[in-house]
C-alpha cells in the first residue's frame, strides 16, 4: 500500500531547516573569525584571534595549510566564539 502523502524534496527543506537556524537564540549560536597568512599558521591564528570580540568565550580553533603554486603555502586559521550574553538588570531594591 503507497502512501497518498507529497513527497518533500530535499531542496525545499533548505529554507526551513535555514530559518530554523535564525530562530536560535543568539546565545546558542556561534560566531567564527577567520584569517589567513602566508608567513606562518601562527600569524594566522594570531591575526584571527584578534578579531574575537572582547568578552567573548573562544570555543574552538582550527588551522589548515593551503597549497600554492610554486612550493608556497597559505595558512587560514579560524576561531569560533560565542558572544557574551549580556547581565540581566540587578533587581530594584526598596528603600
Amino acid at each position: 500500500m503507497t502512501s497518498r502523502l507529497p513527497r518533500l524534496r530535499p531542496l525545499t527543506l533548505a529554507p526551513l531547516i535555514a530559518l530554523m537556524l535564525l530562530s536560535l537564540p543568539a546565545a546558542a549560536r556561534a560566531d567564527e573569525a577567520w584569517a589567513e597568512s602566508v608567513l606562518d599558521q601562527a600569524s594566522a591564528l594570531r591575526d584571527a584571534s584578534a578579531k574575537v570580540p572582547a568578552g567573548a568565550r573562544v570555543l574552538s580553533s582550527d588551522c589548515t595549510d593551503v597549497a600554492l603554486p610554486g612550493l608556497t603555502y597559505r595558512y587560514r586559521c579560524s576561531v569560533r566564539y560565542q558572544r557574551a550574553t549580556p547581565a540581566a538588570p540587578a533587581p530594584a531594591t526598596k528603600p
